[in-house]
């Protein structure tokens, strides 16, 4: 017989694990599954995570989840103080925003532990996909070996095999200008400032992104760049990551002598959450939801925060027969104005992005000020009425 559960998780990063938590502190039994052979292993993110005060700021009306920002000290390796972007022609622009690196490992180490000590299960070394028979839905490997579940919440990641098979993902989204190719090492050895994590514009090292320094503390840092195909003509983001730590004006002096880790490689959806993140039976939270911030890259604060509400939303399917279009209705009263924000500042400077010299000329336009309201998904005064 296979097994039955009341909702079945699909990945075990922050999103599926903290919708498994809720889930489970509200009464449902729970399986997640995750492909890994470790949890939190291997990092594929910058893990760069705003403290709970910015976060406030960021997403004022998300006050009941701040509490995911909460984090243990020993899943912290590094605390920086500031912002600092750098235009293509090399301008700096400097800003006060607190955050911490994580031990993204450690967290998600830490929350599997209780979604077990709270009666879960964690199925490793897994890749699973959604399956239907006579109206019932199983998770799993194949069908023979799926389990069955009354709602399903998918979390593996992006392209989510789970949201396309419930129709939550579809091709009109995975559009070369929707999708960021992200290349990183972990590298040691580097006389970075440890204080301020940098953020790089420019065509020669990160087409339609940007390269990042994210200081990890211990002379260590995330060091890596995001493209997108619309903007490079091609896939190959070694050779744009190759040049950033090498070649680069910008970056080349202060990564020399540093020690690269093995290279890690993933995809993150860059134009906002999907129109719909949930079907009958079925909600996408974190990345599969296409639940990052646009103008930043961030993910790992959506993911938590869109996987509470998922766990939630859950409970309330199975317990009360609440529809998941409450999923979609609680995450946008959440943080729905500033994913539309940000989605349309990206679209708007994507019509400066393939030329240096006009992004360049762009950055001075906004000024430290608006280069700041850009990042945090707020409009700058000018452009409120394009954005609004």
């Amino acid at each position: 017989m296979q097994k039955a559960v009341d909702l079945v998780v699909a990945g075990a990063g922050p999103g599926g694990l903290y919708a498994a938590r809720e889930a489970l502190k509200h009464g449902l039994t729970v399986h997640v599954f995750d492909k890994k052979s470790v949890i939190g292993v291997p990092v594929k993110c910058g893990e760069y995570f705003p403290v709970r005060s910015e976060m406030g700021r960021l997403l004022p009306s998300a006050e009941e989840y701040m509490h995911v920002f909460d984090v243990p000290p020993d899943a912290v390796d590094n605390n920086c103080k500031a912002l600092r972007v750098i235009s293509p022609k090399g301008k700096e622009y400097e800003f006060s925003f607190e955050a911490y690196i994580l031990n993204r490992t450690i967290l998600e180490q830490k929350v599997a532990e209780e979604v077990e000590k709270l009666g879960g299960t964690v199925q490793l070394q897994t890749v699973v996909d959604l399956f239907a028979r006579n109206g019932d839905l199983y998770v799993g490997p194949n069908a023979k070996e799926a389990v069955e579940a009354k709602v399903v919440i998918a979390a593996d990641g992006f392209p989510s095999k789970v949201a396309r098979s419930a129709g939550i993902l579809t091709d009109a989204y995975t559009t070369p200008n929707n999708v960021a190719i992200n290349y990183e090492y972990l590298m040691t050895d580097l006389a970075v400032d440890q204080q301020v994590t940098e953020m790089y514009m420019g065509m020669k090292f990160a087409p339609g992104g940007y390269g990042w320094i994210i200081p990890k503390g211990g002379r260590s840092a995330n060091v890596g760049v995001g493209i997108r195909t619309s903007y490079s003509g091609r896939n190959d983001g070694r050779s744009y990551l190759k040049y950033f730590l090498n070649d680069s004006e910008l970056t080349r002096s202060k990564l020399e002598g540093g020690k690269s880790g093995p290279m890690i490689a993933d995809v993150l959806p860059v134009d906002g959450p999907f129109s719909t993140t949930y079907s009958s039976r079925v909600m996408a939270v974190g990345d599969a939801g296409g639940m990052v911030m646009p103008t930043n890259g961030g993910g790992i604060a959506t993911a938590m925060i869109s996987g509470e509400i998922a766990g939630g939303v859950a409970a309330d399917f199975v317990q009360k027969g609440t529809p998941l279009s409450e999923y979609q209705r609680k995450w946008a009263q959440v943080m729905g104005k500033e994913m539309r924000v940000s989605t349309k500042l990206r679209r708007l400077a994507d019509h400066f992005m393939g030329n240096d010299f006009l992004f360049h000329l762009l950055l001075g336009a906004l000024g430290t000020q608006g280069i700041k309201d850009v990042i945090t998904c707020k409009a700058p005064g000018a452009l409120k009425p394009f954005v609004s």
